[in-house]
């Protein structure tokens, strides 16, 4: 394969890599792909027909529509990388998926990875909500952790893994496996949060580009939010006859213009989680915080049994 990517920003989802990516595409020695999650080395050859809550046409549309699954179609993702000293992948399926620290190995087993882990209760949330988000979770967070062996039994894709995902040390235990400890750094989302510049610099020397530059970092990342109304949510952002007929009307400029003033109408901000409800739920992860010092072998600031 060529234009192979030297760099991949592995996950975890909702742990602050959409800002890391953005941060590091405005580096003069950094390429992205043009969508920052293809995918390739989780999803090449599998099968992408998962059930979910919604028809099969529109799990794909919102969940593997932008993915690249064919050698090919990856291999132009990168094409246009120049003498780019970085070419970078950040799909945060990657540290999930379990075939993907073996494939990425094959193909690039130099190259260099980063891992950015969040306190799991707070990770999973943010997932919840951004599924909310997207109209793909029809239940309360409760019935949907509830409901989570069952849906994993029944063949549902890994957004709907809440717990599963945040059980970050098995995850990395596979990369170790398959790459020395020094190629992959692990973030911790709270270093990311307090000392953006200072994480960023890190980064740089990691992936071996200079660390004088500094990005603008006034924006972060997606941010969930919750629709007011859904089916102007829908209309917004799924596949639809009568906001394609506006598009080829108005010019670009005008159109997005009038989605986005909508977007920012239709959405507001999601609830806080309940203190007693994270409390319950940080429970689960009490053991993984520990396994996960051990194999750090740092301390990780969120919770420990009592």
């Amino acid at each position: 394969m060529q234009n192979v990517p030297n760099f991949f920003l592995i996950g975890a989802a909702k742990c602050g890599t959409t800002s890391i990516a953005d941060y590091l595409n405005q580096h003069p020695e950094v390429y992205f792909s043009a969508y920052k999650e293809p995918n390739y080395f989780a999803l090449v050859n599998e099968d992408l027909s998962h059930p979910g809550p919604l028809s099969p046409k529109m799990n794909f549309h919102i969940q593997y529509s932008r993915s690249l699954v064919t050698e090919a179609d990856y291999e132009q993702a990168f094409a246009n990388a120049g003498d780019a000293k970085i070419r970078a992948d950040a799909s945060v399926r990657y540290l999930y998926y379990p075939k993907t620290a073996q494939r990425i190995a094959q193909h690039a087993p130099d190259a260099k990875l980063i891992a950015v882990l969040r306190e799991p209760v707070s990770r999973l949330y943010s997932h919840y909500c951004m599924n909310v988000q997207f109209q793909t979770e029809p239940l309360s967070l409760q019935n949907a952790l509830e409901s989570e062996d069952s849906r994993v039994a029944a063949g549902w894709g890994w957004d709907w893994h809440y717990t599963r995902l945040g059980r970050y040390t098995e995850q990395l235990e596979r990369y170790y496996q398959h790459f020395d400890k020094s190629q992959l750094l692990v973030i911790l989302y709270d270093d990311l949060v307090k000392h953006p510049l200072e994480t960023y610099h890190r980064i740089c020397r990691h992936l071996g580009i200079s660390d004088t530059f500094t990005p603008d970092m006034s924006k972060r990342g997606k941010v969930p939010t919750q629709p007011r109304s859904l089916m102007l949510d829908r209309w917004l952002n799924w596949p639809d006859s009568s906001r394609k007929t506006l598009e080829s009307w108005l010019p670009p400029r005008i159109t997005t213009k009038i989605t986005q003033t909508l977007s920012e109408i239709n959405n507001k901000a999601v609830p806080k989680l309940s203190p007693s409800l994270h409390q319950e739920l940080a429970s689960l992860f009490y053991d993984e915080a520990t396994k996960l010092e051990t194999l750090l072998e740092r301390k990780i600031p969120w919770y420990k049994s009592s």
